[in-house]
């Protein structure tokens, strides 16, 4: 990857076929989790969460594999708070305000996930009660599977187009965390054609 030759380079033309993917993948029901609800029972709440890669459970929940022990965080809607609960550990708390709300993408915020970590996200989102909560879990892959992610975007280097062979890779193995984290990824440079994926990915959210 990266130097080596073993991912061949994407065309910029390709991006307009990876954005009819995308659509493809969305519109087949395989889209980025939308949970709603709270465990309070306010039907009003709804968070869509873009990366890391999660699929919904049932209405109030959504599970995600995590790839990388700092994913980066990227919702559709503004928060008004955000709860990260692990165990054995401290929750870790960020409140923001009306005027003033959480926005994404973010960085992940507190100590790395570790291999089969699970973490749970609670997050409440503009106009919601102070007991509103939707709720993501989040496990953290094997530990192998994280090793092999990070060596991967640790070879892809800064060129973009390597980056999207990579993307466009994952997708043809159907292996949508691994495109999602190649997508968002700190990592990631910016360009055109990465941006412009990353855009499809976002403005569609979460089929609604």
């Amino acid at each position: 990857m990266g130097g080596s030759g073993s991912l061949p380079a994407a065309s910029p033309l390709r991006v307009p076929w990876l954005v009819a993917c995308l659509a493809v993948l969305m519109l087949g029901g395989s889209d980025p989790g939308s949970v709603a609800g709270s465990r309070e029972g306010d039907p009003g709440v709804a968070v869509c969460v873009v990366a890391p890669r999660v699929e919904a459970l049932d209405k109030l929940d959504a599970y995600g594999l995590v790839l990388t022990p700092e994913p980066v965080l990227v919702l559709v809607e503004p928060l008004l708070e955000l709860q990260i609960q692990r165990l054995n550990r401290d929750p870790w708390q960020l409140r923001g305000s009306a005027a003033k709300p959480i926005l994404t993408p973010m960085l992940w915020p507190t100590d790395p996930i570790a291999p089969d970590e699970p973490v749970l996200l609670q997050m409440r989102p503009l106009g919601a009660s102070p007991e509103a909560f939707a709720h993501v879990q989040l496990v953290g892959a094997s530990a192998q599977r994280m090793q092999e992610t990070l060596r991967l975007l640790e070879a892809l280097g800064s060129d973009p187009l390597t980056w999207l062979a990579a993307f466009e890779q994952a997708l043809a193995d159907q292996d949508v965390p691994l495109a999602w984290t190649l997508l968002f990824d700190r990592r990631s440079p910016p360009s055109p054609e990465l941006n412009e994926l990353r855009r499809t990915v976002v403005e569609r959210g979460c089929g609604d």
